[in-house]
């Protein structure tokens, strides 16, 4: 480690000329000695050297230790401790100052040098890990990560990083056992986050990742992301420690919701769109025949719209759209689905209803749309408002297009019949 310069600290003159002898001639850099606690935290201010030979008792008024400590507080510069007493109280004061080695007067000529490399290589090493910590820890404070390290023989998870709470811990806390972790996750996102967790751990999977609800002090609910990995296995291949981080998701989580609900509803009335109701009609017609339970769709018109529109305008129009398909959302069953066709037309999925339920259903609901009129602020009175419903059932080999356009056919009978009732359509081999 030639070329590193090294500062002599000792208030004797002859063993600093010895030492200044033997170190300049191994190729360091070494200024004139200095023999005062006082001096040697002057010279390392001005300049400061890359490691300090310090004489633990010393003239003046700052001792070797005390010098020591500002020098490693303040500038970083590692300390090699000299001296020829060796007391417990001594060495336990000097080692609080976290010192690079000690040496013990007269000092081997051989131990000296070996002594100074090991404490550079250490410091040096001291140095890129603390840089690395600090990057570490810029880059999780930056991309606003939780960091976790996981020992599965004892179970306990240490939390880092500027948010310890996406891993579970409480504020204050840094450590929490594995029970706690997966009480904190939500009953019904714990099943998958298992799951994926013993594939990682099996080495059914290369990673472990899963997201899921996390619960926090508050009781409030927010969704997080988890990577990790294994990075420690026993000789029989089981795990034993795993690392990895934890990121705040509920961002992305709430975007997909919103991408969600403008792809499946329709802006002017929230009811389901059109192409959900296509998605879901297959599902649930695949659902239905695999498990041969029934399946029913009520399809809604409201009479004379057009004539609404021309004679009121197109906002009170929109208004009694959106007031039909509240009332219409109130009025089905959790399970089912209310979507808006197109227009003023609308469908009803029901899954595990037969065609003469949901003919009860459709009658049921075209008597509280015609008992009670419609009001909006376009409107001078409120407006008494019929629909005409047609009803159609799922049969064995039915697809998606045949369910509707019998649904279709039901309806247009139902119009053509006088509107304001409710027609429902059996399949042609079942007529």
């Amino acid at each position: 480690m030639t070329g590193k310069t090294i500062l002599i600290v000792e208030d004797d003159g002859i063993i600093a000329a010895r030492l200044h002898d033997v170190l300049t001639r191994s190729g360091y850099a070494v200024p004139d000695p200095v023999a005062s606690g006082e001096d040697a935290v002057a010279v390392v201010a001005a300049s400061p050297p890359d490691l300090v030979l310090m004489d633990i008792q010393l003239a003046g008024v700052i001792n070797g230790t005390t010098a020591a400590q500002h020098i490693r507080r303040d500038f970083d510069v590692p300390i090699i401790y000299l001296t020829a007493y060796s007391q417990a109280e001594q060495l336990q004061r000097a080692k609080a100052t976290a010192p690079y080695g000690y040496l013990v007067k007269p000092v081997a000529e051989r131990e000296l040098l070996a002594t100074l490399e090991m404490a550079l290589r250490r410091h040096e090493l001291d140095r890129r890990l603390k840089e690395s910590e600090e990057r570490l820890a810029l880059a999780l404070w930056g991309a606003d990560l939780g960091l976790w390290d996981w020992d599965i023989r004892t179970g306990t998870i240490t939390c880092n990083g500027p948010r310890t709470e996406l891993v579970g811990c409480r504020p204050g806390e840094t450590r929490l056992s594995f029970g706690d972790w997966e009480q904190r996750i939500h009953p019904q996102d714990l099943a998958a986050a298992r799951d994926a967790l013993r594939a990682h751990l099996e080495n059914r999977a290369p990673f472990f990742e899963s997201e899921y609800r996390l619960r926090h002090k508050d009781e409030a609910w927010s969704w997080v992301l988890i990577r990790g990995k294994v990075i420690e296995r026993d000789r029989r291949g089981q795990s034993m420690r795993a690392c990895g981080i934890v990121m705040d998701i509920g961002q992305r989580k709430r975007l997909e919701e919103n991408l969600r609900r403008l792809a499946t509803t329709d802006p002017l009335t929230g009811a389901f769109n059109r192409r959900y109701l296509l998605q879901v009609i297959e599902t649930e017609i695949g659902r239905a025949q695999r498990y041969a339970r029934p399946l029913s769709l009520i399809m809604f018109d409201l009479d004379h719209f057009k004539r609404i529109n021309d004679t009121h305008g197109h906002d009170a129009g929109d208004a009694i759209l959106r007031e039909f398909s509240v009332r219409l959302a109130s009025n089905v069953r959790p399970s089912d689905f209310a979507c808006r066709m197109g227009g003023e037309e609308f469908v009803v999925i029901m899954p595990r209803t037969s065609g003469d339920t949901a003919c009860m259903a459709a009658e049921r609901l075209r008597r509280q749309i015609c008992a009670a009129p419609f009001q909006c602020a376009r409107l001078s009175e409120p407006l008494d408002v019929t629909i005409s419903i047609g009803v159609a059932s799922a049969e064995a080999d039915d697809d998606a297009d045949t369910v509707l356009k019998r649904a279709d056919e039901a309806l247009y009978e139902a119009k053509t019949a006088g509107r304001n009732r409710v027609i429902g359509k059996a399949a042609k081999s079942a007529a």
